[in-house]
């Protein structure tokens, strides 16, 4: 039943239910922090090395792969001992964010369905945590050490202040949604859609107040303003002298593809003719059946979703585009598709059982993709430097590559690995041996194919495929070693 005041009973046991969600999870992503670093985890420890104090995140490291809460975290630890510790910050509140899904997802299913039962209620905010825990797209950035899982978490916290001050705008919940917002925003800047949809939210409220509307507005104002004008003073200071990175470019389809994939468990080749519709599809029946029950709420994950798909759409500099540009439209759709599911369990028993099956496929099909990050992590690279050394006979291991930066990076980090004596020497095309380098390097990010298996560089030097050391899918690559037969020329018969 619920009570006079809204509130629908959670009592011990659905808190403790809530925890054991979030304990399984946490493990989940525990596991996934013992692979190597990337090359943007890399690049975010090389840039803090050129700096001299906190301060300098934000002052002297004017690059888009600096995500200043992150950065903090990661300059507090440096040196670490070991590597896996600089990705903590993301598990903690990647297994906050779990927690936060579950109580905003009961708080909303309230707001929209008071006549429910409260056990229908407590189901619906245990289903979205489930649903958040069990998404490889939130547990491959929970167990990375970047921006993004901090950015989600104290976004969701700022929205769950709105939900529970917003109606009495003098409380401390103001202050919880000031400091969540700024936070958040240090995280990274794709937080910045959930302050906006924060905002629609507000005004959707405020449009819709039948009395004292005046006050409504105020109130709007009074929470909303301070988060933004942080946001203004931070474009002026730091973002707007951001330098911006590179990438691959492609396709909105083909990025919201991967995006609906790994967030609901498809395979990623059915990304963009499966995935991407069957998420659609869940996305629009929701904001359907929210919008006749409560406007506010529905405006709310409309422009969650859409505000970074409209960009990407039609502002001409998106071009090289990764699904965890939409990290935030993914988990606005993920609690939509916990509502879904809510609502089917709440109905008579073709719709529960439908729910339980598709419950189900979701979690085995994200966890065909867990138990990959987990085998391969974001690339194998330490392996790969570990095989090259072990095959080569010389103290001087000279190695080249199809994209001198991105791989050098990654084997320069590592190169460590060779011990007392050897050496990994990394050769760029303008510093290219007379006899060629004893290996080459290639890469393969998501969706590119791979390369041919033999080719001859530009002075002649024949090369052929050795290796294949395979990376789960979101962050990292594939790396195909060549190698060169000049040096082994016996081996052209065996490779």
């Amino acid at each position: 039943m619920v009570t006079k005041g809204g509130e629908a009973p959670t009592g011990r046991k659905w808190w403790i239910t809530l925890g054991v969600v979030c304990g399984v999870f946490a493990a989940v992503r525990f596991a996934c922090l013992f692979n190597d670093l990337w090359m943007d985890e890399i690049w975010s420890l090389d840039l803090l090395r050129t700096i001299h104090s906190p301060g300098e995140i934000l002052s002297v490291l004017r690059h888009d792969n600096n995500h200043p809460l992150n950065s903090l975290f990661l300059y507090l630890l440096m040196p670490a001992t070991h590597e896996w510790t600089y990705r903590l910050l993301s598990w903690a509140t990647g297994v906050a964010t779990i927690w936060l899904a579950g109580i905003i997802a009961r708080r909303q299913f309230l707001l929209l369905h008071p006549q429910d039962s409260a056990a229908q209620v407590n189901a619906a905010g245990l289903l979205t945590a489930i649903v958040f825990g069990g998404s490889y797209l939130l547990i491959h950035y929970s167990s990375e050490a970047r921006g993004y899982a901090p950015a989600v978490c104290l976004g969701l916290l700022a929205y769950y202040a709105l939900l529970r001050g917003f109606d009495a705008p003098w409380s401390g919940w103001a202050v919880v949604f000031w400091c969540a917002s700024g936070l958040s925003l240090l995280s990274h800047l794709v937080a910045m859609q959930i302050m906006l949809a924060g905002l629609g939210w507000s005004a959707a409220k405020a449009l819709l107040a039948r009395s004292d509307r005046r006050a409504a507005w105020l109130r709007l104002a009074w929470w909303h303003l301070p988060a933004w004008v942080f946001l203004w003073l931070y474009f002026l200071l730091v973002l707007r002298k951001i330098n911006m990175g590179g990438g691959p470019s492609r396709s909105v389809a083909d990025v919201l593809g991967d995006l609906a994939a790994f967030g609901l468990g498809f395979p990623s080749q059915v990304g963009f003719a499966l995935a991407l519709p069957s998420l659609l599809g869940i996305v629009l029946v929701a904001l359907f059946l929210i919008w006749r029950r409560n406007r506010p709420i529905m405006v709310f994950y409309a422009l969650a979703i859409s505000v970074a798909v409209f960009c990407a759409l039609f502002l001409p500099h998106a071009t090289s585009l990764f699904p965890r540009y939409f990290i935030v439209s993914g988990v606005g759709a993920l609690f939509l598709v916990g509502y879904v599911l809510a609502r089917l369990l709440a109905s008579h028993w073709l719709p529960r059982t439908a729910a339980v099956i598709a419950l189900g496929l979701f979690l085995v099909g994200n966890g065909a993709h867990t138990f990959r990050l987990i085998r391969d992590g974001r690339g194998q690279y330490q392996k790969a430097l570990r095989y090259i050394l072990a095959q080569t006979p010389t103290a001087t291991v000279t190695v080249g590559s199809d994209y001198d930066f991105r791989n050098f990076l990654v084997i320069e980090y590592y190169a460590k690995i060779a011990g007392p004596g050897r050496t990994i020497q990394c050769c760029s095309s303008k510093q290219w041996p007379a006899e060629g380098t004893r290996w080459i390097f290639r890469h393969s990010l998501d969706g590119e194919p791979a390369p041919p298996a033999a080719f001859v560089d530009k002075a002649g030097h024949p090369y052929r495929l050795d290796r294949v050391f395979t990376h789960a899918a979101l962050s990292g690559w594939t790396w195909y070693v060549y190698r060169n037969l000049d040096f082994w020329p016996l081996s052209a018969s065996v490779l």
